[in-house]
């Protein structure tokens, strides 16, 4: 079981608390009325995706011996316009360096991790459609 707490400590933030006792802010954006400081909560979300599935990804890749050197993860999304809240859509770009590096293979480990390993990407699917895109740079 994951359990987080969040407790309020004025204005419009918040500190979130994890089971480690770890700390994160959170406040709404100078344009949303706070102060903008600490993360937004709608981004957590997407933070959460880049971390599970980036992590998995990395662990599926070196296991396929691929010379991987860095692996760097851009999720966006569009908040829904209307009806109920939520995202439109949300994209992961992964960006992928390394010399000699199988496109099969990294495309694989992607697809791995998206569909049958990464919890916030399943939790996303059920309501959001997500996409990905694979950049992979050559180094010398």
């Amino acid at each position: 079981m994951l359990e987080v707490t969040a407790k309020w400590v004025g204005g419009w933030k918040f500190v979130g608390t994890d089971s480690g006792g770890r700390e994160m802010k959170m406040d709404a954006s100078v344009e949303g009325g706070g102060e903008g400081d600490g993360f937004r909560p709608a981004e957590l979300p997407l933070m959460g995706l880049a971390g599970c599935t980036g992590i998995d990804t990395i662990e599926i890749i070196q296991k396929m011996r691929q010379p991987v050197e860095s692996l760097e993860l851009r999720v966006t999304a569009e908040k829904q316009k209307d009806g109920p809240p939520g995202f439109a859509g949300v994209e992961i770009e992964y960006i992928i360096r390394g010399k000699g590096l199988s496109k099969e293979k990294i495309e694989r480990a992607v697809r791995l991790s998206e569909d049958k390993y990464c919890t916030v990407s399943g939790a996303l699917k059920r309501s959001t459609p997500v996409t990905h895109k694979i950049t992979i740079e050559e180094t010398s």
